[in-house]
């Protein structure tokens, strides 16, 4: 298939529609198991737990003022320890966005890390990229702030793939993706972050 082709079947999305086919096929009992959760679907209990991370995630914006607004928190899902945490580090490499770094530092950190025992916070969905190494990584859970979509509305430069279509397309990976965490205080910061690149 072309380059071409590929981007045409991206932007008439043809692949979202399967990424949403496969993720309803995995719902209903499939093999895979890949969930997308809206935050507001969440008991109040898991709300808060996932709040509370979020906001560490959030706080490094304020602490460590990175060139792009992107930061993540990596928790061990068992313990509630926070293992290590990233923001966009993009001016010494283009690849640096905040969720790479956290997974690098992360490898450091606990070289023999149990990926599967760990969630992922993260201020603004994923791009394709940092999805990508979240699946090869084998992170079971990722809670994100803002959506691509609003990213895209507020006119941020992305790649128009959701992280949903990104976990459905790898047949060897399952987890839950939750949406939408804090986003009444994370959206704000992209707003104020998209107006000044303005």
């Amino acid at each position: 298939m072309t380059l071409q082709r590929r981007a045409l079947l991206a932007c008439s999305g043809t692949i979202a529609a399967i990424a949403a086919s496969t993720l309803a096929g995995a719902r209903d009992g499939g093999a895979r198991s890949v969930a997308f959760i809206p935050a507001d679907e969440l008991s109040a209990e898991e709300g808060a737990r996932h709040e509370r991370y979020m906001s560490l995630a959030l706080d490094l914006l304020e602490a460590k003022r990175p060139p792009a607004p992107f930061a993540a928190v990596i928790v061990d899902r068992h313990t509630g320890e926070v293992v290590c945490d990233g923001v966009n580090r993009t001016r010494q490499s283009p690849t640096f966005h905040g969720e790479i770094v956290a997974i690098n530092a992360g490898g450091r950190v606990r070289p023999k890390v149990e990926w599967h025992d760990l969630a992922l916070y993260t201020t603004a969905e994923p791009c394709p990229m940092c999805m990508s190494a979240i699946v090869w990584a084998g992170i079971p859970e990722l809670v994100y702030g803002t959506s691509v979509d609003e990213l895209i509305r507020l006119g941020v430069n992305q790649l128009h793939l959701d992280s949903p279509t990104v976990a459905a397309s790898a047949p060897f990976y399952s987890g839950r993706i939750i949406g939408g965490v804090l986003r009444k205080r994370a959206d704000p910061v992209y707003r104020r972050w998209a107006e000044s690149l303005r």
